[in-house]
């Protein structure tokens, strides 16, 4: 016997559903609710009715939180939320799959609960043989990717990824970690798989972005056993390239592989000695040009010391015009009317020898820095011929 309908009422939902079981006269009922009224009773009774009506409810909640629910002209368009609903599919997984694919399509906004339920559901291993023979698991892979790779995606990385990484989704790792620019994390999810390939691809793909993987790869390969000869001399090209490392950090790394001989960084250490030895024959021609003009200004300081010192400029050096007072005259030759001076940067040097001082200065100070690193380099280079003859 039908049970007078009476609007609102949630006795009438409880006789329905909980003491008659006439699931589809309560879904009826709820197809014709007011959206408030709808929403609540969906969320009291959608586990159940789910169960019982998996695809009908569904239909009814793709309406209730797309906006399509309205039931009397006056009521205004609104839409529930989808991530309060997704509890009610605890034994339905394959309609709740169902379900978020309608509402990342027709809602792009969607929250990131929403986004990330549904990629779990992709990455879900069900061991049944539906899924092996209809390859079942294939298909929700490249729908997980996609999803990921969807422009309008809004779902928490960090959530995705660690989702990704639970479920073994190469795919996934890797998308989500160049996404979020961790070029370290690729080349260490290669190097842990053993994929030299694949690690030197990386450096290649973003060495230019951080320049510091190509260190990493050099560390690895040197760390590994067996022959990597051709890697480790494809590491060194680019790191000589672009500088990345001085010769004696290549050597004390490559020290710890048994495996890598002298040989393997012969033509890397031959060309950084003939620079040395080009760089060693500038400077000593450097040195030998400073000692000169050190022994030129040394007589000067002796006559500025014994004999005055005569200026008789004609014109700026700044303006070329006429010098007149007031002036100022600098040691090196150069004069300068006060005002000209004034909108130097430094009223204390002359402007046309600052640069070249500052120059002189700064070789100085780069040559000092840069001899204990030599002497470095050469002590662990002896050391390293010395343990290869012993072996």
């Amino acid at each position: 016997t039908a049970l007078p309908i009476c609007f609102g009422d949630y006795r009438y939902m409880r006789i329905e559903i909980e003491d008659v079981g006439n699931y589809e006269r309560a879904l009826n009922y709820i197809a014709r609710l007011e959206f408030t009224e709808a929403e609540n009773n969906l969320k009291k009774y959608g586990k159940a009715l789910v169960n019982e009506l998996p695809v009908a409810t569904t239909n009814l909640l793709k309406q209730l939180c797309t906006g399509a629910w309205k039931r009397f002209p006056t009521e205004r368009v609104l839409k529930a939320k989808p991530e309060e609903f997704v509890h009610i599919y605890v034994q339905q997984k394959s309609q709740l799959l169902e379900f978020l694919e309608h509402m990342v399509k027709a809602e792009p906004d969607s929250s990131s609960l929403v986004y990330n339920t549904l990629l779990e559901l992709y990455l879900h291993r069900e061991k049944t043989e539906k899924l092996e023979v209809a390859g079942e698991r294939e298909r929700r892979a490249e729908r997980a990717l996609e999803l990921l790779k969807s422009p309008n995606a809004t779902f928490n990385i960090d959530q995705a990824l660690i989702l990704a990484q639970m479920h073994d989704f190469r795919a996934g790792i890797l998308h989500l970690y160049e996404k979020a620019r961790l070029y370290r994390q690729i080349l260490q999810y290669y190097m842990d798989q053993n994929e030299y390939d694949h690690v030197i691809e990386t450096c290649n793909d973003h060495g230019k972005k951080e320049p510091n993987l190509w260190i990493l790869a050099l560390s690895y390969f040197a760390r590994k056993e067996e022959d990597c000869k051709d890697y480790i001399a494809g590491v060194l090209a680019h790191i000589e390239k672009k500088a990345l490392m001085p010769p004696l950090m290549v050597v004390q790394t490559l020290a710890h592989n048994s495996t890598c001989t002298l040989a393997v960084v012969k033509d890397f250490i031959t060309r950084k000695l003939k620079e040395e030895s080009e760089q060693i024959a500038k400077d000593q021609d450097l040195i030998k040009k400073y000692r000169e003009d050190t022994e030129r200004m040394k007589r000067e300081i002796e006559q500025l010391k014994t004999s005055a010192k005569v200026f008789q400029p004609t014109k700026c050096h700044s303006c070329t015009n006429p010098i007149d007072l007031p002036a100022v005259h600098f040691l090196c030759g150069h004069s300068y009317h006060q005002a000209c001076l004034e909108v130097a940067e430094s009223e204390t040097e002359c402007p046309l020898c600052v640069e070249k001082n500052r120059e002189v200065l700064d070789l100085i100070r780069a040559q000092e820095q840069t001899t204990g690193l030599h002497e470095d380099f050469h002590t662990e280079l002896e050391r390293k011929k010395t343990d290869r003859s012993e072996e």
